[in-house]
């Protein structure tokens, strides 16, 4: 049995105790989840089971999502999202995503015989940097384009990093447009702006830091990140966006980010999940190692 829990605000002290004691995964952070719905149908709400266990979820007019792992121990996860797919599966809900839920998870919930798994609509791996291994100073000669752009990048420009909040939000939601509309550009699938909006809106609530970089007088892109539940000296950046207006602000952005983590004595950066390819091996690069992969797919009732 479980209870659905709406009013975020009425039960944040129930939620954070919740995910105090069973979180673990990057995406497990109560006000990202707030942020992070898909359009302005959705709704987070909370879902308590009887044991104190939870998930962590979005309703939508016709569907629910999962948002990353359930709240309780990892060989009772795939239990949990069966429990609750029985349940809310009805003919006015005809569907449940799985955000992001650790890989293992899918074959344990094919044996539920009642449910119908599609197939896995896409996978992603999440590499963890030991911040020991991150020297600043990129030695070596397979660092040596990325040491030239950014020496070029700071000899060009007057750069500074500054705290979000000392920004209008309105010039940090034009860089959110600028960017949004380069991916749509690219014909980039399920690109959401929103998140980073209401992040924003919210004055980065949750985030242990929010920065921005400004170019020349202009904010063009910012950082911001949280620690991650139960790994002690655990960091991970759930933003890093820019609008692709100077040359080689990608790279400049991305390593301010890396120094800033290192300057701030944590021992691991969790470096968030990106499919297999380019994105992924920029991340490797840096000697991340890939810890986890996670599947993300929906659930309808047979």
């Amino acid at each position: 049995m479980f209870r659905f829990y709406e009013n975020i605000e009425a039960e944040r002290d129930r939620i954070q105790k919740c995910i105090q004691k069973f979180g673990w995964t990057s995406d497990h952070n109560l006000d990202w989840f707030c942020d992070s719905v898909i359009n302005e149908d959705g709704k987070p709400v909370f879902v308590e089971f009887s044991d104190g266990t939870g998930l962590l979820t979005h309703k939508y007019p016709d569907k629910w999502r999962i948002w990353s792992d359930p709240l309780c121990d990892r060989a009772s996860a795939p239990y949990k999202i069966s429990e609750f797919c029985d349940q809310v599966l009805a003919d006015r809900i005809k569907e449940v995503w799985c955000d992001d839920i650790s890989d293992g998870i899918y074959p344990e919930l094919q044996k539920n015989k009642s449910l119908k798994l599609d197939d896995i609509y896409y996978s992603l791996y999440w590499p963890v940097l030991e911040m020991e291994e991150y020297n600043p100073a990129l030695p070596g000669g397979h660092f040596k384009d990325i040491r030239t752009a950014k020496s070029k990048f700071y000899r060009e420009h007057k750069v500074e990093v500054i705290k979000t909040s000392d920004l209008d939000q309105d010039k940090l939601l034009k860089v959110v447009d600028s960017w949004l509309e380069v991916m749509i550009k690219k014909e980039k699938e399920d690109v959401y702006g929103l998140k980073y909006r209401m992040g924003i809106k919210n004055n980065f609530r949750g985030f242990t830091t929010a920065r921005a970089m400004v170019v020349d007088g202009r904010p063009v892109g910012f950082n911001a990140g949280y620690e991650v539940p139960n790994h002690s000296g655990r960091f991970t950046s759930v933003i890093g966006l820019h609008d692709y207006s100077v040359k080689d602000l990608g790279v400049a952005l991305y390593l301010e980010d890396l120094d800033w983590v290192k300057n701030a004595g944590y021992k691991e950066f969790d470096l968030q999940g990106s499919e297999y390819g380019k994105e992924l091996r920029v991340k490797e690069q840096y000697g991340a190692k890939i810890e986890r992969k996670t599947d993300t797919f929906s659930i309808v009732k047979k």
